[in-house]
């Protein structure tokens, strides 16, 4: 007597369906956004090479042990008469940046004027406001260099958190180590969908720890909102003075006076916190009651920051908050802000994440591909079909088209063209939106994706031919004098981005389903079939 099956528990099919829909609509809500924040998160991973490539061959000289000193950083910048109580601000050599930057405020506080330094000769830079590239590329992961953008960024942020675990709890339990790691290559649809599993469970504690730090960031403000009004009635103030202290009461004395050596109060403060300085600010600049404060992170410390002021004409030490005094909000805001950007450890871990930010990027896209590929193959097809090609087209072919535009605009504007950095954004802008009208307008997405990112990929190529034929001279100069590590790394990162590119164009040319379009299929004709 034959066994009978085992009945099927109630609700499974349905909750697995509902799960399995969830995860789609989450990721395609997202998807053109993360991709975006992404790829600009991965270029970010690298921003002070960012910023020096575009600096080249301005930027390449000398690199000996010696590092030029503040003071004649200082002497150097230039105070205009209408700014009477000058404030300034001075981003350090170092893990923030590779140069020295000044910025100078008037005396309302507003930005009026911002200066760059090389770190070793101590020679000023080409106009930081001009070669803004790298800052660029942080903006746009920040907050799509869109106004409110940041609380579009978090809101995909939090539907990418989402998707996560819906993906989780769907594809965990049937997961294996040779479904990981032994993709089936000779299936087309079977390839992605395991190239896009496989990418998703081993970056996931890379997705995750992404997914939540963007949320709390993006929408910080929300929450700040939410605790001034709902638990301190409105009054922010303490909130502020546990994130930031509060301004030393001290008044200009409107009486110009000679400071002391402001390198040797830095290293003062180094040493007596055990602390690596990364900034300085300085008030009254050039005043009687000039004062400095020395911003710096522990030595061997993930997040813990410090900070130390002192008066500049007698060296008078004013306030000291060390490290290890740090109240755990502060704290717990700087653990997560090094978590996400991955300054802690090094070229190594800025390496990983940008490979991991650029797998998030190809596991966004063939989502996506997948997703269109199954409805494309089907006689009756969701709303908005047509716009979600177009903004997954948009997005990723698009993006990295935009990527490559950008960087060859900013290796072939000059400096001094007027509103450079107008221009710059513009070649980033124009491609990404003219994508994304090709992908609505146009009936096949991937040949789309194959156009765009072919492209992409032989302009990717042509950029560090362009660094040798525009500079060889400057550039064999500085690596025969060690000097072109900043230049190397971008250039590798270029060829990585189009073998990344050229790649996805041979697998999306192999793959046999190409016959779907977004035309509407055609009826059978009668008596067919």
């Amino acid at each position: 007597m034959s066994a009978k099956p085992a009945p099927a528990k109630p609700g499974s099919r349905g909750g697995t369906a509902g799960l399995l829909a969830s995860h789609s609509w989450l990721g395609l809500i997202a998807s053109w956004v993360l991709f975006l924040v992404f790829l600009a998160g991965a270029m970010t991973m690298f921003k002070r090479e960012v910023d020096l490539w575009e600096k080249a061959p301005d930027y390449l000289g000398s690199h000996s042990r010696a590092v030029a000193g503040l003071d004649g950083v200082l002497a150097a910048t230039q105070v205009p008469r209408e700014v009477a109580d000058p404030h300034i601000e001075v981003i350090l050599p170092g893990r923030m940046s590779a140069y020295y930057q000044v910025f100078l405020y008037d005396d309302a506080g507003d930005f009026y004027r911002a200066t760059a330094f090389h770190p070793v000769t101590g020679a000023q830079l080409p106009d930081p406001e001009a070669t803004g590239l790298g800052e660029f590329f942080e903006e746009f992961h920040k907050e799509l260099y869109l106004p409110g953008g940041h609380y579009l960024v978090g809101v995909a942020s939090l539907l990418m958190f989402l998707g996560l675990l819906t993906g989780l709890v769907l594809h965990w339990p049937k997961l294996s180590l040779s479904a990981l790691f032994a993709p089936r290559w000779g299936k087309p649809r079977l390839r992605w969908l395991d190239l896009h599993n496989s990418l998703g469970v081993l970056a996931l504690p890379f997705h995750l720890l992404m997914a939540f730090t963007g949320t709390v960031f993006s929408l910080t403000l929300l929450l700040q909102v939410l605790m001034v009004f709902g638990r301190l009635q409105g009054d922010e103030q303490p909130l502020r003075e546990l994130l930031f202290a509060p301004p030393l009461p001290i008044e200009s004395a409107h009486a110009p006076a000679p400071a002391r050596s402001i390198d040797a109060l830095i290293s003062k403060a180094s040493q007596q916190w055990d602390m690596e300085p990364v900034r300085v600010s300085i008030l009254h600049y050039g005043d009687r009651n000039a004062w400095l404060t020395v911003h710096g992170h522990g030595h061997g410390s993930l997040a813990q920051v410090g900070q130390a002021s002192y008066r500049l004409d007698t060296g008078e030490p004013l306030r000291t908050l060390p490290p290890h005094a740090i109240n755990a909000l502060a704290h717990g805001n700087e653990v997560l802000h090094r978590l996400h950007y991955g300054d802690f450890g090094g070229f190594g871990l800025r390496l990983i994440y940008f490979l991991l930010a650029i797998a998030t990027c190809v596991l966004i896209a063939t989502g996506n591909l997948l997703w269109l590929e199954k409805r494309l193959s089907q006689r009756v097809r969701p709303r908005g079909l047509r716009w979600v090609a177009g903004l997954s087209v948009g997005a990723c072919g698009g993006g990295m088209l935009a990527l490559a535009t950008v960087m060859l605009a900013a290796r072939t504007l000059p400096v001094d063209v007027p509103a450079r950095m107008d221009w710059v954004i513009g070649a980033f802008a124009a491609p990404l939106l003219a994508a994304c009208a090709l992908g609505v307008c146009s009936a096949r997405p991937r040949r789309d994706l194959i156009v765009l990112l072919g492209i992409a990929g032989a302009l990717f190529l042509l950029l560090p031919l362009l660094d040798w034929v525009l500079m060889g001279r400057a550039l064999w100069a500085a690596l025969v004098a060690g000097d072109a590590a900043p230049m190397a790394t971008i250039e590798l990162l270029c060829l990585a981005l189009a073998a990344a590119s050229l790649g996805t164009v041979r697998w999306l040319r192999r793959d046999p389903i190409r016959a779907a379009t977004l035309s509407r299929p055609a009826a059978a004709a009668p008596g067919s079939g």
